[in-house]
């Protein structure tokens, strides 16, 4: 060791730092810092260790100081008011009291301040939520709110329409429900649709409904009816049924259900005359026939991110893919013609079962039939299909192209396990995917909604049902709301609404239908005043929206509730 000389503390803490780290702001802080010793201090190994956690410390605790917060008063006494604002764009940030606790003991706000300055509150924030709820400053922006065991503030809009919550108590977070608000959603005289048969004869119901991604703030709903006719709505404007309504001639037979590409300038629809088409929503002209089922097509689903390929389920017992860019021929009428890219076949028949049962229950489908098809969001090779037979989801892997072909019964890539609540097994009749892809709910005929983990498909991790909930026929379909926080269902009358994450709680009725409740949607916006609306035998569509001031004159004036289609607990 002799004839080395050792280097000074501070000429080390001076040397820029290297490696994949050495690009970070903080590494270059740290990098520039200069020891700060006092006299006599200079080879001091603990004063250069604390300006290097003095500078680490530092950028953190100036990221928990970015946002600022003033309490706001229009007396000018600010140090008691009960709303504390954030300065713009934010606005403002209450604190939500332990249900029992005592209303006058607040949380306490946590340090705020500017940068570079240590500004200590301890001002009790206390709000109300139906208050808060009730006020006008939803509607203002982005709220925050301050959890009891964080300082960190969430968006109470982002727990509206992503389900996040307000803190977590002893590490498993709780959730704040918004039930209360969906009890102001009404349906006015002016949100009920019907349509009328090609030949102006009668009213024509409708089967389907489906709104569209983007244009017109997602406010366009698509309605597919018994006659082979789509209804495109603009439900935002007052007034603009019939003279507004576009329709497009898509078939010769019911369609049972359709969606939009993803730029909103095409439909897919899915029709009792056995095939699919796809449509130019502008033009209004068919552009693609899909033709290869022998049966009904019961539904569809577009491959996430992919406007050129999609699934079709239907009552001959095969699921097709469909991809609009393979070969094509022309047929004597001039369509476009497509075949199948892929083919499942009986991909919930019985392999044992010769003779079929006798079909008791009205709008039963026979035992082969696939009712529903559901491309997956967590893996987009993945597609899931269920029957009217057994009850069961199976995933079918896509890139085993040509396979499928060769089996007359092939083999799933996974199956879900299935107990049947009474003697016998039911078939499913709709499936739903949550906004996430984390979550995938299916609908069944024993009057309950199952919600199965898309990554590990086993049994139902959660069951939805009441006892007044029927699901009657196999035309009735399910809707996941896009926030993920509600699943909706048609029924035997009602249109039923259930809180995902308190299944216990009895779901939520949305009156106005007289007759079976089949197809529905929400719209896609996460916004305020998200609509609902739903397809009944009734030759009607009616579309939910929230207007509370409304409500409330309803439930002051029965004779008003007539009128109008109310929701209950």
């Amino acid at each position: 060791m002799s004839g080395t000389s050792k280097a000074p503390l501070g000429d080390i803490t001076h040397r820029p730092l290297t490696g994949r780290r050495s690009g970070n702001t903080t590494a270059q802080q740290v990098a520039n810092l200069t020891c700060s010793a006092g006299q006599g201090d200079e080879n001091n190994p603990t004063r250069g260790l604390l300006d290097l956690f003095a500078a680490q410390s530092g950028s953190s605790l100036n990221r928990k100081r970015s946002l600022k917060q003033f309490t706001n008063s229009n007396n000018g006494n600010n140090s008691n008011s009960p709303i504390v604002r954030f300065l713009s764009p934010h606005p403002t940030p209450p604190t939500i009291p332990n249900k029992g606790s005592n209303n006058n003991a607040g949380a306490k706000a946590g340090a705020v301040a500017s940068a570079g300055t240590n500004i200590k509150t301890t001002a009790p924030v206390v709000a109300d939520v139906n208050h808060f709820l009730s006020e006008e400053l939803l509607p203002t922006g982005p709220l925050f709110l301050h959890s009891s065991k964080t300082a960190r503030p969430t968006s109470l809009l982002s727990t509206l329409s992503r389900r996040q919550t307000f803190g977590r108590q002893k590490n498993i977070p709780y959730y704040v429900s918004t039930r209360e608000y969906m009890l102001d959603y009404i349906s006015r005289p002016s949100d009920v649709y019907s349509f009328v048969s090609q030949d102006g004869a009668t009213l024509v119901p409708p089967f389907s409904c489906a709104y569209n991604h983007v244009a017109n703030g997602a406010r366009n709903l698509a309605v597919g009816d018994e006659d082979g006719t789509i209804h495109i709505v603009d439900t935002m404007r007052e007034g603009s049924h019939p003279d507004a309504t576009k329709q497009i001639l898509a078939h010769q037979n019911a369609i049972f259900d359709l969606c939009w590409t993803k730029d909103d300038s095409k439909i897919v629809s899915v029709s009792g005359d056995q095939s699919a088409r796809i449509h130019d929503v502008e033009t209004k002209k068919c552009i693609g026939v899909f033709s290869g089922h022998t049966g009904s097509i019961k539904s569809v689903s577009m491959k996430h991110n992919d406007d050129f390929i999609f699934a079709t389920a239907a009552r001959d017992g095969a699921v097709m893919i469909w991809d609009s860019r393979c070969s094509s021929t022309t047929s004597a009428t001039g369509e476009t013609v497509y075949r199948p890219a892929d083919r499942l076949l009986n991909v919930h028949a019985s392999t044992t079962r010769t003779v079929p049962p006798k079909k008791t229950k009205h709008g039963s489908d026979g035992p082969n039939t696939a009712s529903a098809v559901q491309y997956m969001l967590h893996n987009e090779n993945v597609i899931a299909s269920t029957g009217s037979l057994d009850g069961s989801i199976k995933y079918w892997d896509v890139r085993k192209h040509g396979t499928y072909f060769k089996h007359d019964y092939p083999t799933p890539l996974l199956t879900s396990k299935y107990t049947p609540t009474t003697r016998r097994a039911h078939g499913m009749t709709s499936m739903a995917l949550s906004p996430d892809g984390s979550a995938l709910y299916a609908l069944s005929s024993d009057n309950n909604i199952y919600m199965y983990n898309t990554t590990a498909l086993g049994h139902p991790v959660e069951r939805f049902g009441g006892s007044d909930f029927a699901c009657s026929s196999y035309y009735i379909k399910i809707s996941v709301s896009p926030d993920g926080n509600y699943i909706a269902s048609g029924s035997s009358k009602d249109l039923y609404v259930w809180e995902i994450n308190r299944p216990q709680k009895k779901p939520l009725i949305f009156q106005g239908h007289e007759r079976e409740v089949t197809g529905v949607d929400w719209a896609k916006d996460v916004g305020h005043g998200t609509e609902l609306s739903g397809c009944s035998d009734d030759a009607k569509v009616r579309t939910w929206k929230p207007n509370g001031e409304l409500v409330q004159e309803c439930r002051e004036n029965k004779s008003l509730q007539n009128l109008h289609g109310i929701v209950s607990e």
